[in-house]
């Protein structure tokens, strides 16, 4: 028997309040109601995080918007009504994905919409297989809290081990693989979240007896980004400034606090890049690196937080420079890390005379303004130049 309903209190506010927020930011893993421990007993050499063509493509989605992956999800969902358990693959838009790359999509895309993030979901490829799926009888109901919590683990797992969990630990006991990804798709069947979800599976179930395999295809070679002549420092060609001053959501460069911080650094400069290079300077020696995926703060929360990944101090640079007039914008590629890593990435461009500079606020030791150290330049698979980011 599968049973998972969701439940919705009309009496309860659906936002959660910025010190819920951060209470859960600030989670303890030794809590015990909250614990999440994911089994980690990796075999096989740990997975490089390069990229995987379809057979057949030559080129593959960089992310999928949360409409297509929930559409995606419904499909799924009909599917083990129907059979009693996973299929092999999901088909979103014209790329067929796997079950535990489908998994990180579904993880992903509940974090943020819990968290009121609209944005696409960056896909990770050639995830693997959980090792030895196992768990208990899961029967009960889960909290909107908890249900975020572990979400947001999994996701975790996934992309720093490359594969999918052998089950989750939760307050009703250790999920197993194949009822976490149900009980996923079960959050997403509505428009908002449910505050609670009602789960009745047990570890005999058909459902998890199957394992869902499909395996990588022989002719879906490595995709790493080739090398090509785009310069890093690009020559002005003319084109409308205007969207490169605006605010923009995670731009917010109206704001009565980041306008005063851009005047405080540019206030003893008189050349465009003396301005341009202390507002770089300050973020890359004043806002500690941290990896994570898409937005998480925007500009006015990381100066606040002095944290981000290089989108949000990316936004931090761009809403900086806006604010003192001088044109920025953010670019978008695929790079090849100093530490052997291939994954998307995003830097941000200021304007000086006639040529867009380069800076890169995310390695202090070795990044300066106009010059990267930390991925290589000559072998990055450009993806494009933006006014606003959308993720």
């Amino acid at each position: 028997m599968i049973s998972v309903s969701a439940s919705y209190a009309s009496n309860v506010n659906e936002n959660i309040g910025s010190k819920e927020v951060e209470k859960l930011s600030n989670i303890d893993k030794s809590q015990k109601n909250i614990n999440i421990s994911l089994q980690n007993n990796i075999t096989n050499k740990k997975i490089p995080n390069t990229k995987i063509l379809a057979a057949g493509t030559n080129d593959r989605p960089d992310n999928q918007s949360q409409s297509d992956i929930i559409a995606a999800s419904k499909d799924v969902s009909d599917h083990v009504s129907k059979s009693g358990k996973l299929p092999n693959s999901v088909k979103i838009s014209k790329y067929t994905y796997s079950m535990p790359e489908f998994m990180y999509l579904l993880a992903k895309t509940v974090e943020y919409k819990y968290e009121k993030n609209d944005g696409p979901i960056i896909v990770l490829y050639n995830v693997k297989n959980p090792t030895k799926p196992t768990g208990v009888d899961i029967t009960g109901r889960i909290s909107k809290l908890d249900f975020y919590d572990y979400t947001s683990r999994v996701a975790n797992f996934i992309s720093s081990k490359n594969r999918a969990p052998n089950y989750v630990s939760t307050p009703l006991g250790n999920m197993q693989y194949q009822t976490t990804i149900v009980s996923f798709i079960k959050l997403l069947e509505r428009k908002n979240l449910p505050n609670s979800l009602s789960i009745n599976i047990k570890k005999d179930n058909e459902l998890n007896k199957f394992m869902p395999n499909r395996p990588i295809a022989p002719n879906r070679p490595i995709a790493n980004p080739k090398p090509n002549n785009k310069p890093i420092n690009e020559k002005y060609t003319g084109e409308p400034l205007e969207q490169y001053l605006e605010e923009t959501k995670n731009c917010q460069v109206n704001d009565k606090t980041i306008a005063s911080l851009a005047l405080s650094l540019t206030a003893e400069h008189k050349t465009t890049y003396q301005k341009a290079e202390a507002i770089f300077n300050f973020v890359n020696n004043n806002i500690a690196y941290l990896y994570y995926y898409n937005t998480r703060h925007g500009a006015k929360n990381t100066i606040s937080k002095k944290v981000g990944n290089c989108v949000d101090k990316s936004h931090v640079i761009v809403a900086l420079s806006r604010a003192v007039d001088i044109p920025a914008r953010y670019a978008h590629g695929t790079c090849n890390f100093i530490k052997g890593k291939t994954q998307g990435h995003v830097w941000a461009q200021v304007l000086v005379g006639k040529t867009w500079i380069v800076a890169d606020a995310t390695h202090s030791k070795s990044n300066r303004f106009g010059v990267i150290k930390n991925w290589d330049t000559s072998s990055y698979k450009f993806r494009g130049i933006y006014s606003e980011l959308r993720f």
